[in-house]
């Protein structure tokens, strides 16, 4: 049954690539048709056939952007469908998620600009029963900390809540964080970790005495119109937000995402691209915005600055090196060599955001599907989207690269050898007359699990960002302890047996 449902779904693929150029030749009609200076048409020309050519090759079922231009949104455009069979356009909503914690900052900065809260002054002034493991490093946490993802807090604490499905508010996870150990002393180095945003959350809540939601609505959203954003999914899909998709086996295949509440202030935002243009553009406005100043120009400075230390990591199979300010990443994106960035994305979804402060440009790229498969370069393209519009706007080459389904094929291989390979030991193990091989299988399985564990992939883990990864270990797991547990209850079947002989008269 699973064979067939790949069979056809992969037949379906092959057919979407021959409407590849189609959507090149739609996407380049309708930039010709937007009307901006001749260069900047060419240029935005290349990009849709890009972006087109990127997503058709790659099998993803939906990709909106937004480019700036001189500081105003000159190109939003959407490629393929929602999943619902509508196409994407400008309009779109899409859930954004880190990009959130821009917003969140903004919020933040906001409260400052009002008097409400001091950068510097710490978690405990507006939280006093606020506490980390650590009864010495709690006072010493500032909003500053927070910001910068400087506080101490770890990356494995922050997703731990998305993990287990937390249904806990905001208040609720951040009074859970007094059982949570940092992993190094405050201020010392940048780790990214969801917590320092909900804990910005919970302090908003606090001196505003008003919901994160109600908040974001009132002071962000309604000032910039941005009509197509929300902070919750239910009236995200009642305005025709996209359905996400998950990579099976390079396949994408329809997935429910729920929001966390606890976790609104650092990733619940729902936007379109044409939305974030307006965010983007009131960004490079330094606060300034059709309908009146939403922020300081003092803020946007603030909350663009480098402040973090040094770091680098790889995302999505790329490599940034960066600092970090309020929200956002601060370094090299693709040809810019000064951008302003981040990336919001689960196992569902990807969306990027790109300011280019010299210039007065910007980019969004949302993205209705992804992969966090850690084999090979599986994820590139989802990095190579938004690099290769950047680039093309800064007139340099786009990346090049395998497909996502081209990119799958190794996997996909492996994982049939895999498999096959186990069934192969596990039969041979089960006609072995000893014991012994089927207690090195079952042993052998055990020690790959503890492996995983211990570099940090957990099943939860493997679930939520790799499903078809984490189905085929656990196919093969369960193939080579088979033998094991068959001559287990074997055993006790004729053991019971030879018990009831003995018991009779």
């Amino acid at each position: 049954m699973l064979d067939r449902a790949f069979i056809i779904s992969w037949g379906a693929l092959l057919r979407q690539r021959g409407v590849a150029a189609w959507l090149v030749a739609a996407a380049t009609s309708a930039a010709a048709q937007a009307g901006p200076p001749p260069q900047d048409a060419a240029v935005l020309h290349r990009i849709d056939a890009f972006v087109a050519e990127q997503a058709a090759d790659s099998g993803i079922p939906g990709v909106a952007i937004a480019v700036l231009q001189d500081g105003r949104a000159s190109h939003v455009r959407g490629f393929g469908h929602d999943g619902h069979g509508n196409p994407i356009t400008g309009d779109t909503p899409f859930p954004i998620g880190s990009l959130t914690k821009s917003f969140t900052a903004l919020l933040v900065r906001q409260a400052i600009d009002a008097g409400q809260l001091d950068a510097d002054a710490p978690v405990q002034r507006y939280l006093p029963w606020f506490r980390v493991a650590d009864a010495q490093a709690s006072p010493r946490i500032t909003l500053r900390h927070l910001l910068h993802q400087t506080s101490g807090f770890s990356r494995a604490d922050g997703i731990a809540p998305l993990l287990q499905g937390s249904h806990a508010s905001v208040g609720e996870l951040a009074r859970g964080m007094a059982t949570t150990a940092l992993n190094r002393p405050v201020g010392e180095r940048f780790e990214y970790s969801n917590l320092n945003y909900v804990l910005l959350g919970a302090v908003l809540q606090a001196v505003t005495g008003k919901p994160w939601d109600a908040l974001m609505r009132e002071r962000v959203l309604q000032p910039l119109a941005m009509t197509h954003s929300h902070t919750d999914h239910a009236s995200a899909r009642r305005d025709g937000m996209t359905a996400l998709h998950r990579m099976w086996f390079g396949v994408p295949v329809a997935h429910d995402t729920p929001l966390l509440p606890g976790f609104a202030p650092t990733g619940s935002l729902v936007a379109s691209a044409a939305d974030m243009a307006r965010y983007l553009q009131m960004m490079l406005s330094g606060g300034a915005a059709p309908g009146g100043r939403v922020v300081s120009a003092g803020a946007v400075t603030q909350l663009l600055e480098p402040a973090s230390p040094p770091s680098r990591s790889t995302l999505m199979s790329s490599d940034f090196r960066f600092r970090y300010g309020e929200g956002w990443f601060v370094g090299p994106f693709g040809a810019a060599t000064d951008a302003r960035w981040h990336l919001g994305n689960l196992a569902s979804f990807a969306a990027w955001m790109v300011l280019l402060p010299d210039t007065k440009q910007a980019v969004v790229v949302l993205i209705n599907a992804n992969s966090e498969l850690p084999f090979g370069e599986v994820n590139a393209v989802m990095s190579r989207l938004p690099i290769g519009v950047v680039n093309l706007l800064r007139g340099q080459p786009a990346p090049q690269g395998p497909s996502l389904r081209r990119s799958y094929v190794p996997f996909n291989a492996a994982a049939v050898l895999a498999v096959a390979a186990g069934v192969a030991l596990a039969w041979r193990a089960g006609r072995a007359r000893l014991a012994r091989w089927s207690l090195l299988l079952a042993l052998l399985a055990v020690a790959a699990a503890l492996v995983l564990r211990v570099v940090g992939l957990t099943a939860a883990m493997l679930a939520a960002s790799a499903p078809d990864l984490a189905l085929v270990l656990a196919v093969l797991g369960s193939v080579l302890c088979l033998p094991a547990l068959w001559r287990a209850w074997s055993w006790a079947w004729h053991a019971r047996r030879h018990r009831g002989r003995i018991s009779q008269p």
